[in-house]
């Protein structure tokens, strides 16, 4: 851990526009009392590490629930979906 990626919750709150800058090269940890409580990173980081994985099974183990869940997934109107 670096000292430029270590921030204390009141620095955070006095001076946010700071603390987040630089997130898209290194995340920043925050400290309360002198203890490590949660790291702040770049968003497209955390979209990256919480993305969820695609599995190509092979067709041998795609059940009949699995192929319907799949199938109304693929169906689900245009308006039931996130567009953020």
């Amino acid at each position: 851990m670096i000292k430029d990626q270590c921030v204390s919750v009141t620095d955070l709150r006095t001076k946010t526009k700071e603390c987040l800058e630089g997130l898209n090269m290194n995340a920043k940890y925050i400290f309360m009392n002198n203890k490590p409580i949660a790291v702040l990173v770049d968003v497209e980081e955390y979209e990256e590490m919480t993305a969820p994985e695609l599995v190509e099974l092979p067709e041998g183990e795609i059940t009949p629930e699995l192929r319907k869940m799949a199938e109304e997934a693929i169906n689900t109107p245009d308006e039931d979906l996130l567009n953020v």
